[in-house]
Formats: structure tokens, sequence, C-alpha cells
């Protein structure tokens, strides 16, 4: 996953498709820790995909990913 530190992603969750928040905190000079913090369900992969281009303020993607 090539995600920066404060940016939203979305990945299946259960039944659904959970977003979250990715975070960073660096250890070491040569080691660094990534968590993310839950924010919500969505329903569709889709729905998902929109509300995290939406979140990380990328517009609205040209193409539908499948």
């Amino acid at each position: 996953m090539n995600i920066k530190d404060g940016q939203y992603y979305y990945a299946p969750h259960r039944r659904q498709w959970g977003i979250w928040q990715y975070h960073e905190e660096k250890i070491s000079d040569q080691c660094s820790v990534g968590s993310g913090t839950f924010i919500k369900d969505c329903q569709t992969k889709e729905d998902a995909r929109k509300e995290v281009y939406r979140l990380n303020g990328w517009g609205e993607s040209k193409t539908k990913k499948q």
C-alpha cells in the first residue's frame, strides 16, 4: 500500500467496505509503524471509493474501478 500519513483508504470490512485514516509513527531513522483509525462502513466498494476520494480531496475519479 502506497499511502501517506493522514490519507484515507478503504478495504473489505466484515461484509461491507470500511474506511480508515492512515497514521504513521516514526520510531527511528530507519523504522516506522503504520496504523489506521476506523472511520465508517459503506455498503458497496464503489460507495467507499467515492467517499475516500472526497475525504482525501481528490475530486471524482475519471474511471470506475471494479
